[in-house]
């Protein structure tokens, strides 16, 4: 008969399959939490993608009721120019407090002048994009640029996404991604009035732009 193994034997037996056992048991839990955070950020990163592409269309499409609104508003052009701190959210030495259409309280100071500068897009009762409007630099030198007065019937126009559900979140913190995005034209306008053309551009930003 052979040997009975001692207890202490049986003792470290037990001991060492069980490190055996939580060892595994640590790298299941570890791949399963690696598997849960790779499906988090390709989720994270589908969302984000899907997103981008609707702020991209919600900019893109203020750019279109913008150019309409200020070509029909071509009279009061001189009058828009002349209150950047309502009209341009881009700040710069001659408009040092510019429009913050992303806070409700600068919401609320632009539409307390013009609600028309708002849109909802998605009719969720939110808006979505500020539509805003800046004079090019028209003067011919040795004159200094003159911003809040238009000398040739064109004026550069564009549109802020600012909607809440359609821009994407950082994949961070999940937090809604502080970046703005910008789509602008220039918007010529004839003697008349009557818009004829314009061009698109645009860019994105943290809202502190400059001319």
């Amino acid at each position: 008969m052979s040997p009975r193994p001692s207890s202490r034997a049986l003792r470290s037996t037990r001991g060492a399959t069980l490190l055996l056992v939580v060892l595994l048991v640590t790298v299941l839990l570890g791949l399963v939490a690696g598997v849960m955070a790779y499906a988090s950020s390709e989720r994270t990163r589908a969302v984000t993608s899907s997103r981008t592409g609707q702020r991209q269309g919600c900019a893109e499409s203020g750019l279109q009721l913008a150019r309409a609104y200020f070509g029909r508003n071509f009279p009061l052009w001189n009058t828009f120019l002349s209150a950047p701190s309502i009209y341009d959210p881009i700040a710069s030495p001659t408009n040092p407090s510019p429009a913050n259409p992303r806070t409700a309280a600068g919401r609320a100071a632009i539409k307390a002048v013009n609600p028309a500068l708002f849109a909802d897009l998605d009719g969720d009762g939110k808006d979505d994009v500020y539509l805003y409007v800046r004079d090019n630099e028209d003067e011919f030198k040795p004159l200094p640029p003159e911003w809040n007065r238009d000398n040739d019937q064109n004026v550069v126009v564009g549109a802020l996404c600012i909607s809440e559900t359609l821009i994407p979140r950082r994949g961070d913190t999940n937090q809604l991604d502080p970046n703005a995005l910008a789509v602008e034209g220039l918007l010529k306008s004839s003697s008349g009035g009557e818009v004829y053309s314009a061009q698109a551009g645009g860019g994105t930003g943290s809202g502190n732009m400059n001319h």
